[in-house]
């Protein structure tokens, strides 16, 4: 007994949350492991020529500091448009019951913007690979639908 309250103890204070797998955007899709890659596809509106938050990389201890900052590498472009990865305060969205409390309260991370040529409207998509340093991986494909302003 008193080895599974450790085991749960360090699960608990150790957790890396599936969450921060899914982050990346607001609206993801299926995530399925492909040789030890977490991989994604999700879906995303943007206006055209504006640039447009697509989503937000974070991963945080339980006591709210930061663990680690993620490495984004474009892997392909999009064809229609440029994304940037910048570092910068934001506000993290988690909900394994032990980080929600670090909602309230901005944290370092990394946001990713995308902004379509001007004038261009229709369907557009990037590959992005993002690392955390401590062994989580995940490929995301983006697609967008950019819209006309």
């Amino acid at each position: 007994m008193k080895n599974e309250m450790l085991g749960v103890r360090f699960f608990k204070e150790n957790l890396i949350s599936i969450s921060v797998l899914s982050i990346i955007l607001g609206l993801s899709g299926c995530v399925t492991i492909k040789n030890g890659i977490a991989m994604s596809e999700d879906h995303s509106r943007a206006l055209s020529g504006e640039r447009t938050k697509m989503g937000q990389s974070y991963n945080l201890n339980a006591n709210c500091t930061v663990a680690t900052i993620a490495k984004i590498k474009l892997v392909q472009a999009p064809a229609h448009g440029s994304v940037d990865f910048v570092k910068e305060n934001i506000f993290p969205n988690y909900r394994d019951g032990i980080r929600d409390k670090c909602n309230s309260r901005k944290s370092l991370g990394v946001s990713e913007y995308y902004t379509s040529k001007s004038g261009y409207f229709g369907r557009d998509m990037y590959k992005a690979r993002v690392s955390y340093g401590e062994g989580t991986i995940k490929d995301v494909t983006v697609n967008i639908n950019v819209i006309k302003n």
